[in-house]
């Protein structure tokens, strides 16, 4: 497929948000060509990784801009728009997170105490104690993903998380609980089946009814590739599958059953409602105050150094200027960033239905990109 003919799928809107701001508010934090930038980096990453769909959303301090790209259904010639609902991967992990700080805010959790209290199901571990605080952080020694996932790990479904406990709970610790962070989507699985039991409904109704509904997130929810979702998009990759080989031609992708993840990477959203989600971080009065303290504090080594993880964010940004949380996701054929700007009001989103023959790695650049414009570079 040429980048002329490429080039040609791009649609783009610049898109006020519902509200309009008041001539007494202050100026935005991002001028119009820092947002103009920003929308044009992911342009020219669509356009040179010949992806077929994405959305891109900025706030700016004032309102929001967004961008659609392409296709949600190539063959089918199915246009992307704002209400496309992509896969997001590992942005699910933030939502978890503040689901626990939520539950632990409502004195319904204990986070320090020994997971066991709330899921029995998982072993009590030879190498230490295992807490909500320390999965929250990746600090709990719970391993990542090994050589387990094949075509039939993917085509199984798992009807409760706690089910899916099955993958990893009776396998080694890979660390001392709190000791180190250690990277684990499983980690965020046994965080979901403790939500679970702390508030006496299923995960996903706890994540609803907690954050999604009255954050006004419409466009966002947990994915079950059985049913019918309206505007879902479909995946597609110039890499292969299972060789990660660089492909002649794009590929469309199979459906993936991610239902073993529903803490970790089972969710879909737009652009839009992602940078919604972050505003609404950084809004005061909507979250409890402790909240979005915890949200924006580093869980801590033995040592004293700052994590590198904590509650779904990945936290190295905070020694940028303007600081930075960022949230990202990926698998094959799909890619989504979050970046929250919390001393300036900023926040950015992007959302792809695709791998380029740079796959993943472009949101390496993406990101170094992105996290500088804010600071005038």
């Amino acid at each position: 497929m040429s980048r002329q003919y490429r080039n040609s799928l791009i649609t783009v809107t610049l898109l006020a948000s519902c509200w309009l701001p008041s001539p007494l508010m202050a100026q935005p934090a991002l001028s119009q060509p820092q947002v103009t930038q920003m929308l044009s980096v992911l342009e020219g990453i669509f356009a040179e990784q010949q992806m077929v769909g994405m959305q891109g959303a900025i706030f700016d301090g004032q309102q929001v801009h967004s961008l659609s790209l392409g296709y949600a259904d190539l063959e089918h010639e199915v246009a992307v728009t704002a209400d496309t609902r992509f896969e997001v991967a590992s942005i699910n992990k933030v939502f978890t997170g503040l689901g626990l700080l939520m539950l632990e805010a409502a004195g319904k959790l204990d986070p320090d105490a020994p997971v066991q209290r709330y899921v029995p199901e998982f072993p009590t571990k030879p190498e230490g104690v295992v807490t909500s605080r320390q999965l929250a952080g990746a600090m709990a020694g719970i391993r990542h993903y090994q050589d387990e996932r094949d075509e039939a790990f993917y085509a199984r479904h798992y009807d409760s998380v706690i089910a899916a406990l099955d993958v990893f709970k009776d396998d080694p610790l890979v660390a001392v609980p709190g000791t180190e962070s250690y990277y684990s989507s499983y980690g965020f699985n046994l965080l979901a089946a403790v939500i679970e039991r702390a508030s006496g409904q299923p995960f996903t109704t706890t994540i609803s009814e907690l954050l999604l509904e009255p954050m006004d997130l419409q466009n966002t929810g947990f994915n079950d590739v059985r049913i019918p979702l309206p505007h879902r998009s479909r995946h597609y990759s110039f890499i292969d599958l299972h060789s990660r080989e660089v492909l002649p031609t794009l590929q469309i992708l199979p459906t993936r059953d991610h239902s073993y993840n529903m803490g970790g990477g089972n969710m879909y959203s737009t652009a839009e409602d992602l940078v919604s989600f972050g505003r609404q971080l950084l809004t005061p009065g909507l979250l409890p105050d402790d909240v979005v303290n915890e949200v924006l504090a580093p869980h801590t080594l033995p040592n004293g150094q700052p994590g590198e993880f904590s509650d779904g964010w990945v936290m190295f940004g905070q020694q940028a200027s303007p600081r930075f949380l960022m949230a990202g996701g990926s698998y094959p054929g799909t890619l989504a960033l979050l970046l929250v700007f919390p001393d300036i009001n900023v926040v950015a989103a992007m959302v792809s239905n695709s791998w380029g023959p740079d796959g993943p790695d472009v949101m390496e650049r993406l990101l170094m990109q992105w996290a500088f414009i804010p600071a005038g570079e």
